[in-house]
């Protein structure tokens, strides 16, 4: 790991430790482990001052990262061949479980608005970037629709919407996938939920039906399993 990138990894995971050595080791285990954060911090898709909104947001790790990148950067403590990230933003989160929200508060502190919601009635406040990663399976399928119509309600005309999602065509990516994340729910208050996947064509088709122009990340280290990260631009606003 190029020692930068470690550094960075302490500054995002380093923060959690107010909220315990488990906050602390989740953090740090996603940032180390799942190549999604970095992903998203280096396309170079979020602008400065953007409002960012990270629906399902968890332990609101994203935040973080962004948070710890841009001090980093401030800092002379940035890879040369990187972009600069996105300055002054605005980070919002909906989780609906209490206890993550409650790290990512103690976490966070005033750094990022972190409320506790359920997704399928939540007020979306305007936003130019939306996040859903790992989250729209646990909705049923009338429910992603109708979430992904009030995203497209709450960012402005060009706004962006990044996803992670489970192609249900991947064949035994698919199903290792989906063993691994019900595994994982054991940890957690949602014990074992059940899941709503498509297949990838079939969330692009949805995406575009709704007015975005959709796009799949082709970078392969992103397609762990079978996740899939999408990029989509909502339509531009009209000229007045």
């Amino acid at each position: 790991m190029h020692p930068e990138i470690g550094a960075l990894i302490d500054a995002a995971s380093r923060p959690y430790l107010a909220a315990g050595r488990y906050a602390y080791y989740f953090a740090r285990s996603k940032l180390t482990h799942d190549p999604v954060y970095f992903s998203v911090l280096r396309a170079g898709c979020i602008p400065d001052r953007a409002r960012l909104l990270d629906l399902g947001c968890g332990h609101a790790v994203l935040a973080s990262l962004l948070l710890a990148a841009q001090a980093q950067f401030e800092s002379g403590r940035w890879p040369s061949s990187w972009a600069a990230p996105p300055s002054q933003l605005q980070l919002h989160g909906i989780e609906s479980e209490l206890r993550a929200v409650r790290r990512a508060e103690t976490t966070l502190g005033n750094r990022a608005t972190i409320r506790i919601a359920d997704l399928r009635d939540a007020p979306l406040p305007e936003a130019d970037v939306v996040v859903l990663i790992d989250v729209l399976h646990y909705l049923d399928a009338d429910a992603q629709v109708t979430l992904l119509k009030r995203v497209a309600q709450s960012l402005r005309g060009g706004g962006l919407l990044v996803l992670r999602l489970a192609d249900g065509s991947a064949g035994w990516r698919f199903h290792l996938g989906k063993m691994a994340d019900r595994m994982g729910s054991l940890l957690t208050a949602r014990a074992m939920p059940r899941h709503y996947h498509r297949p990838i064509d079939e969330w692009l088709h949805l995406l575009g039906s709704l007015g975005f122009a959709a796009s799949v990340d082709s970078n392969a280290a992103v397609r762990a399993f079978a996740n899939t990260l999408v990029w989509a631009r909502s339509p531009p606003a009209p000229e007045a």
